[in-house]
């Protein structure tokens, strides 16, 4: 689904200052775009010649510019004859064009200038995406627009690329993901183009259409000239230039993208109908996963996008404090989590979909478990809309958007282009999260579609094994289909939360405390902007601040790290720790969720060097959350009862099984690392361990834990040094933990085998799940011990992988087709120990022929990298400092 490659070589790209006076720069009209008032970028959004619609962005202090082109075409207007095709055509861009023919040349580009780019094909768009450095900016979109001009859909890079979709598609055959994706498609009515296999794979894209008599490029072509028109498309460009300067690029480089006036393909009618719905699916999962979901067609809701509906009921159904659904199938016994919202979302259609991950008693009992939900349902009908929770979550979403933080430029330019398909040109950016209006008539009408008789019930489950009826032919999911039975439905139509066993625990949540409402923004004057400084330092803590004297937003972060060695000694003790956190979370659900509601939120970790929590939002509760988990803390041990203990721990056990059904390239980093790393538990010693351990066993840790440890701190944000040092103290006096000896401090630091040099050493293994055809190489070459401090062995470093991933990308993915995942990358064992890791996973080669290959590439880059120039040297140093000196965004 996705074509991932980095990517310079700037030629051809016309001067665009020598254009300044010939292009009218309002030839067009331009729409205003609503922005969050913390946003000090500039926005134009417009219309060139060729209907293309265009949203500019001017951002002065990025490092790196980015571009979006998001086409409004997917596969649901694939051919019946060619399945994959939109796929296909996706991949096949990247292909080499009529100005830039050489297969690799937009990668090389991107590579050489400290860029990526990506691309996937959803149900009804495809969005092409990139990023490059600020200044390279006109030579990426040259490249770029060239997609949409005249690519050329070579012969001999159809057919290899063909192996490109294969792999993709092989790789997914054992994601419980994507089986039960395509199962839902297979179910749906034949005459509807949801139904159809999206992917593609060597059966849809050669085999077939060869015994058809259909040649493929043609279809291809024939496709691309169909669906590729500008005025269905949308770009989004960013970078540093002004509106003006990035306009004059735009207009140059996109005018030529042809437009055949094309209406939006829709898809009328719905994917299920009556034959279709009340059904209730049993199906065979690949992992260890005890899972019910629900799912409801409803009505397209992308006009009603305004009042956004469902969200208000995903609110309320996948609430998590008392009186929601999940917390009563917890104390029932039933359930560990549980999420609602859109499962999808179309044009013409909708589903909203809840999903369970169960316990083994409710999974023994689904239909108890189903009346619930239809009880909290029947009284959400019943109650009918709350304005006052429709206020509450139209506020936090206000907030959102007002004190919006910056993404990356790639992940920004990528969702706003898929905004553009589905917003007006005034809500592309608010679109998407403020509720502008109340409008209970739209809930109501959602949620009359939440009914048994509309619903797909799906359970899956290892229990079917060897009793199901049915195989879905893409990914051979094995399932039966039955009708849900008059009995449940009459249950689910007369549930209430008067009911019996169910005794008033199902209500509406309580108002949430948590939604800040003080957004004063703190000055610390004469800070430097780029270090924090140390507030505190003795035998007990270290407190690191840093006040937010870049973005100026009324947020806070704070990570904390209760430093002990008794969270790794041994694998009982890093089990114990994993089970303590879990059972941590758990515990603190009933503040924490209404916290993540209220854009508040927070994460426990456990770590080889102890315990991490962070906390990171509005900065005006997090005083208040810090102390409500640390009380969790304190308690822990006096309110865990054996039925949380026992979910817990068979919650945990699933976990650990299901590692044998990651990828074999997961795998293959695991395998690395239990083989260089002392201190690093194998799977089959966690799971002997959490065996012996018992509830006793947790107690004892968290009064160890709680007894002796060291705080280290990081406090960044709108709050002064001595609100930071509040917060500080404020843990410790709660927590008082005796001083943790210096000794057991360093014991945390993790011991890396060291591999002499000239020696090859091989550890291999059968892959964990014996029903995946992918093999796996992973090459390991160890470098040495590079301290962060070390700026010039890292620095050389990023040059030598910099200079790598491009080339070995292209000859072992693109050209040789070695395997879908063909990866370079730096890893770093223990605290320093860096390597150069080179990695291929294969559904077609084995791993003594692809290590033959890592090899031969590496040679072959020895003889390039000698022979190479010392302009495009310098040219790939300048791209690596560029990287280097980044501003980092999150999101």
């Amino acid at each position: 689904m996705m074509r991932t490659a980095e990517t310079d070589s700037v030629s051809g790209v016309e001067d665009v200052a020598a254009m300044m006076d010939k292009v009218d720069l309002n030839e067009s009209v331009a729409t205003e775009v609503e922005t969050s008032p913390q946003d000090e970028r500039h926005y134009h959004s417009y219309k060139l010649s060729n209907s293309l619609h265009c949203l500019l962005i001017s951002d002065k202090t990025t490092d790196k510019a980015s571009a979006a082109m998001d086409v409004r075409v997917g596969h649901l207007c694939d051919p019946d004859d060619v399945k994959g095709l939109a796929h296909f055509c996706e991949h096949m861009l990247f292909m080499g064009t009529e100005k830039y023919p050489d297969e690799n040349d937009y990668n090389v580009y991107l590579n050489a200038n400290g860029g990526s780019s990506n691309a996937y094909t959803d149900m009804e768009s495809t969005n092409y995406y990139f990023d490059v450095n600020a200044d390279k900016l006109e030579g990426a979109l040259d490249r770029f627009a060239q997609f949409f001009i005249s690519p050329l859909f070579n012969e001999s890079s159809t057919s290899r690329e063909m192996q490109a979709v294969d792999s993709e598609h092989c790789k997914n055959l054992q994601s419980d993901f994507w089986r039960l994706f395509q199962l839902y498609k297979s179910l749906a009515k034949s005459s509807h183009p949801f139904s159809k296999f999206g992917s593609g794979n060597i059966q849809t894209l050669k085999d077939e259409p060869v015994a058809k008599g259909v040649d493929i490029r043609s279809e291809l072509l024939t496709f691309y000239k169909t669906y590729y028109s500008a005025n269905i498309m949308k770009l989004v460009v960013l970078g540093k230039q002004s509106i003006d300067e990035l306009k004059l690029m735009v207009d140059m480089y996109f005018k030529g993208i042809p437009n055949q006036n094309l209406s939006v393909p829709h898809f009328p009618g719905e994917p299920y109908g009556k034959a279709e719905l009340a059904k209730r699916l049993s199906v065979m999962p690949v992992s260890e996963v005890r899972t019910l979901e629900m799912h409801f067609p409803i009505r397209e809701i992308e006009t009603l996008y305004q009042s956004k509906p469902t969200r208000y009921i995903s609110h309320l159904v996948g609430h998590e404090g008392f009186g929601s659904i999940l917390q009563l199938l917890k104390d029932l016994g039933y359930a560990n989590e549980l999420s609602a919202g859109e499962m999808r979302s179309c044009s013409d259609w909708s589903s909203f979909g809840i999903s369970i991950d169960l316990t083994d008693e409710g999974l023994e009992s689904v239909e108890d478990v189903v009346v619930i939900v239809f009880a909290y349902l029947n009284m959400l009908k019943r109650s009918g809309p709350q304005r006052w929770i429709h206020d509450e979550t139209s506020t936090v979403a206000s907030c959102s958007f007002r004190f919006l933080s910056k993404r990356s430029p790639i992940n920004y330019t990528c969702a706003l282009a898929s905004n553009m398909q589905l917003y007006p040109p005034c809500h592309i950016l608010s679109g998407p999260y403020k509720i502008y209006q109340y409008n209970p008539q739209a809930i109501v009408e959602c949620l009359e579609c939440l009914t048994p008789q509309n619903m797909l019930l799906t359970v899956m489950s290892k229990k079917f094994e060897g009793e199901t009826k049915n195989k879905e032919p893409w990914y051979s999911t094995e399932y039966t289909m039955e009708d849900i039975g008059d009995d449940l439905i009459k249950r689910c139509e007369e549930a209430s939360v008067e009911d019996k066993f169910i005794a008033n625990r199902l209500h509406f949540p309580e108002q949430n405390d948590m939604i800040a409402t003080d957004f004063t923004l703190k000055s610390v004057p004469n800070f430097p902007k780029d270090e924090p400084r140390l507030l505190l330092d003795n035998s007990s803590a270290r407190l690191w601040y840093k006040p937010d004297n870049v973005f100026d937003m009324p947020k806070l972060n704070v990570i904390c790290l209760l430093q002990t060695p008794f969270t790794n000694e041994s694998p009982k003790s890093f089990v114990s720790s994993f089970l303590w956190v879990s059972i941590l979370q758990e515990q603190c659900t009933s503040f924490t969720y209404l916290a993540s509601m209220a854009s508040l939120h927070c994460s426990f970790v456990s770590s080889k060097n102890g315990i991490e929590v962070s906390v990171s939002g509005y900065n005006h509760k997090v005083e208040i959350l810090m102390q409500r988990i640390v009380n969790a803390m304190i308690d822990l041990p006096t309110k865990l009862t054996n039925e949380v203990f026992e979910r817990i721990k068979d919650k945990v056990s699933k976990q650990y099984q299901n590692i044998s059904f990651l990828q074999p390239y997961q795998h293959a980093i695991y395998g690395a690392d239990i083989c260089l790393e002392d201190m690093k538990w194998s799977i089959s010693e966690k799971k002997q361990a959490l065996k012996d351990i018992s509830m006793e066993d947790i107690i004892y840790f968290s009064k160890c834990l709680m007894k002796q440890f060291f705080l280290e701190m990081l406090i960044h944000g709108n709050v002064s040094p001595d609100e930071a040092k509040k917060i500080s103290s404020t843990i410790l006096e709660m927590l008082k933990p005796s001083t943790l000896h210096p000794s057991s401090k360093s014991s945390c630091s993790t011991r890396v085998i060291r591999l002499n040099s000239g020696n090859d050493y091989i550890h291999s293994f059968e892959e964990f799940n014996k029903e995946n055809t992918n093999s796996c190489i992973l090459n390991i070459y160890q470098i040495k011990p590079i301290p962060h401090s070390d700026l010039i062995d890292n620095a050389t470093l990023s040059l030598l992988h910099h200079l790598i991933k491009e080339p070995f990308f292209d000859e072992l993915r693109t050209k040789d087709q070695l395997g879908y995942l063909v990866h370079t990358s730096i890893k770093t064992n223990g605290d320093n120990v860096k390597s150069l890791l080179c990695l291929i996973q294969s559904d077609a080669y084995d791993p003594i022929y692809m290590d033959e290959r890592i090899e031969a590439f590496l040679e072959g880059f020895r003889n390039r990298l000698v022979d190479m120039g010392k302009e495009e040297f310098q040219d790939n140093v300048e791209a690596v400092v560029a990287s280097l000196l980044e501003k980092v965004c999150i999101g």
